[in-house]
């Protein structure tokens, strides 16, 4: 039994939902187990349409939309989404997408085409998202950024993750992080002010995501990265994973084993009891 009496919201989202089998089930066994609140889902991937079940089996959880531009194919027709998609039929991997964005090489109108189109599928399969985010955090860029916000307060997604950090070192105090990393710092103030500008067009969003600089691929020290947390004061926090069952070569990225073991901790029924003894309450997007 805990003994806070206001405990700290987190939500806990895991992203990729319909990447893979493998992620499908691992994420539902997490969220079987409690502590998961919110999923979300990559409607372009080939394991998008078990989905249809998790507002049945999980009705307390929040379903949002994992729009993608970096991974898998376009749901769109090719015709109509050429600047997005590579030689060999693939969306332009994250780091190419990113710099064609820049050099103006992509059309803002074919991105807002084939959101549009993920948007589409994932109404005709679950209904409307509880809220939005990005793979890879693609739409964190100049001139993307409003438009996907634009995009989403148009067709009424309600609420969205904020990229405001809530910086959770290892190692040191958050201050003095960002006293030794000033473009860290820097970077997180001016997506302050672009989450700021998404806030007054009636986009909810949480305080911040949870970034854990010194703790390694995957949030599995959670114990320990929640003694570290700032707090913030009014809205809940959000930390994101990417559990899976098993290791997939050539889909998972950079993160490979550390959905392995984001797995094994967040499908442990004891973590809800462990996070309510610290003092913090799972939610979903629901709160905002």
């Amino acid at each position: 039994m805990s003994n806070y009496r206001n405990p700290h919201q987190l939500i806990i989202t895991a992203d990729d939902y319909g990447m893979c089998p493998e992620v499908n089930r691992a994420i539902e066994e997490c969220l079987a187990a409690g502590a998961l609140r919110a999923t979300c889902v990559m409607t372009n991937m080939p394991a998008y349409t078990d989905a249809d079940r998790l507002s049945k089996d999980f009705p307390s959880a929040s379903i949002g939309i994992h729009w993608t531009l970096t991974a898998g194919t376009p749901v769109a027709p090719l015709s109509e989404v050429p600047d997005l998609v590579a030689p060999n039929g693939q969306f332009w991997p994250a780091a190419e997408f990113r710099q064609r964005w820049l050099s103006r090489r992509i059309s803002p109108t074919q991105v807002v085409i084939e959101l549009q189109a993920q948007h589409a599928r994932f109404v005709e399969l679950i209904g409307q998202p509880a809220f939005w985010n990005t793979h890879q955090n693609v739409h964190v860029l100049p001139r993307l950024f409003p438009l996907v916000v634009d995009l989403a307060h148009r067709l009424g997604i309600p609420a969205m993750r904020s990229h405001r950090r809530i910086t959770a070192p290892r190692h040191s105090s958050t201050l003095r992080y960002y006293l030794t990393h000033p473009i860290y710092w820097l970077k997180g103030q001016i997506i302050a002010r672009w989450a700021a500008a998404a806030e007054k067009r009636g986009l909810r969003m949480p305080a911040g995501v949870v970034s854990t600089p010194g703790f390694g691929p995957g949030k599995v020290a959670i114990d320990q990265i929640i003694a570290r947390i700032p707090w913030p004061r009014r809205l809940p926090a959000e930390l994101v994973i990417h559990p899976a069952t098993r290791v997939i070569p050539g889909l998972f990225g950079g993160l490979t084993e550390s959905r392995l073991r984001e797995f094994e901790v967040f499908r442990d029924p004891t973590l809800v009891e462990r996070l309510a003894a610290m003092g913090v309450q799972p939610v979903g997007f629901e709160v905002l």
